[in-house]
């Protein structure tokens, strides 16, 4: 079986490309379990990362890849800006002192998280998404907060 090392990297991405092509995964676990069944033993936030360098993301419930036709030409655009997530949040909220939980539409936590990850915000170190609900950890309270806020201010009253 083949070890999860970085000289794998670029044939488990190549083998998750063609998987992302052929099948409809509505989970990021489908294809965890796809990988190992092809020898490859892939953690969660590993397989995240492959997806985000893939330029991968979960439309309509379904994991597929974003083509140049897909974008209208709009390349580096893949993913949305933090104001484009309005539509997508029900609720933010803390939970303890370097937390917040974000509630989301149905299958739309991934999407969430992703975009929050590409974004690069000195304020979130990493993010933990399910099926609704994204887990953004932050550094420190006060980044906590500071996120807290423009979240407010971007999603006024959830």
């Amino acid at each position: 079986m083949p070890r999860n090392t970085r000289g794998n990297q670029e044939s488990r991405r190549k083998i998750l490309k063609s998987l992302l092509r052929r099948r409809r995964p509505s989970t990021q676990q489908d294809l965890v379990d796809a990988l190992k069944s092809k020898g490859y033993d892939i953690t969660q936030s590993s397989l995240s990362r492959d997806l985000q360098f893939l330029g991968a993301r979960k439309v309509d419930g379904i994991y597929s890849l974003v083509t140049e036709g897909d974008d209208d030409g709009q390349i580096g655009l893949a993913y949305p800006t933090l104001a484009e997530l309005e539509p997508f949040v029900r609720g933010v909220r803390s939970a303890g002192p370097n937390l917040l939980v974000m509630a989301t539409r149905s299958g739309l936590a991934q999407t969430v998280a992703l975009a929050l990850d590409s974004m690069a915000m000195p304020e979130v170190v990493g993010t933990i998404a399910g099926d609704d609900i994204v887990f953004v950890a932050t550094p420190s309270r006060g980044s906590q907060r500071r996120l807290e806020d423009r979240f407010e201010r971007l999603f006024p009253g959830r």
